[in-house]
């Protein structure tokens, strides 16, 4: 703007001195600078006014453009604010909408529940329709029952009367003078059944082995030889755990009679006897001195031996098993292998093997009882 300004205040001066063509070229360029200025002054006044005038406009618009600016400012200030404002309503509009959802959703979901519970009542009433009919079958079975129950009591009530009129015993000794089958109880456990004998060698000995006509196999597992087998009228044996019960309640002592088949009878008396629990193998835990008409003591050497069967090898020989079908064929307390072997197999007639019933050597016995008794009363 200055310089457009300047080019105008030259160009009017050179204008005034090429009019002035009479005066000399000092007093003209005197006359020329005073009258230039004041021309220039003349002219330039009015610019200088508008330059003025238009400085003023441009502060006074300056001005207006800072006060545009602070308002600008303070109008974005109050939009930031009101949009915060704007953002913490949309936030909590949300929140409470989400809550809305929630517990509508909460709503929705008990009425489904309400309307399920008619369907399930009925599942329940057609499950207690059910149940009471099978209670009602129950009761009709029951019912039905009811007479055989009866019967039942009393046949119970005529055992429990004839045991109050007959108390169980613990001992043969205690029908020396009415052997046979007896009713046993020698400890605070279940009470067995035993055959008591007072022929073979006087009154009260209760018969643990019997073998007469061979009709029973001996050739039995473990389990077996613990519970006892066979019937009192023929072969049997009383059974390892009865045996330890009797044996373990008071001293016994032990009478094995043999019949050979000649005829010939013998016996070997032992004045002790008794066997240890499953827990021990049924051990041969007390033999006493012996005597009789049998030749040698051959149970002595079984003592301290462990009781063997097929299914259970306790023998002392480890490369055989005692009680296996191909050696001595039965259940016995086997060391390497035996002296003896009363629980072998049955022959109906004379033979000399490894199996069969045998006291001494292979000569096998026709029959043989093995009996024992309470010292205390057998003396």
């Amino acid at each position: 703007m200055k310089s457009v300004l300047f080019s105008y205040m030259l160009y009017l001066c050179l204008m005034f001195i090429l009019g002035e063509t009479q005066a000399s070229e000092n007093e003209a360029t005197t006359i020329t600078e005073e009258q230039c200025g004041k021309y220039f002054y003349k002219a330039v006044s009015p610019l200088l006014k508008d330059i003025h005038q238009m400085k003023e406009e441009i502060e006074n618009n300056n001005n207006k453009i800072e006060g545009k600016d602070r308002e600008i400012k303070q109008l974005q200030e109050k939009l930031n604010q009101r949009n915060d404002l704007v953002i913490e309503e949309l936030r909590a509009q949300n929140e409470f909408y989400k809550q809305s959802i929630k517990e509508l959703a909460s709503h929705v979901l008990s009425i489904n529940e309400q309307i399920s519970i008619p369907n399930s009542n009925a599942l329940k009433t057609q499950d207690y329709e059910e149940q009471l009919e099978k209670q009602k079958k129950s009761i009709d079975q029951q019912a039905q029952q009811i007479p055989e129950l009866k019967n039942e009591i009393n046949i119970c009530a005529k055992k429990l009367k004839r045991c109050e009129e007959k108390p169980v015993y613990g001992e043969c000794t205690d029908f020396a003078d009415a052997p046979g089958i007896h009713e046993m109880k020698p400890d605070l456990e279940d009470s067995f059944d035993v055959l008591c004998d007072s022929a073979t060698a006087g009154p009260g000995w209760t018969v643990i082995q019997q073998r007469i006509n061979g009709k029973e196999d001996f050739y039995r597992d473990w389990a077996t030889y613990r519970e006892g087998f066979g019937a009192f009228d023929g072969d049997f044996f009383l059974g390892l755990e009865k045996i330890h019960r009797l044996t373990r309640v008071q001293p016994h002592e032990l009478y094995i009679h043999m019949e050979e088949f000649d005829g010939n009878t013998k016996y070997r008396r032992y004045d002790q006897f008794a066997i240890s629990g499953e827990e021990d193998q049924y051990t041969l835990i007390t033999l006493g001195k012996s005597n009789g008409s049998a030749a040698g003591d051959q149970l002595e050497y079984h003592k301290d031996k462990k009781f063997s069967t097929f299914d259970r090898d306790n023998d002392n020989w480890e490369s055989v098993h005692c009680a296996s079908r191909d050696n001595r064929g039965g259940g016995w307390w086997y060391g390497a292998c035996t002296y003896s072997n009363l629980n072998g197999k049955y022959y109906d007639h004379q033979v000399f093997n490894y199996d069969a019933i045998y006291w001494k050597g292979l000569t096998n016995l026709k029959t043989v009882k093995m009996l024992i008794r309470p010292i205390s009363n057998g003396k």
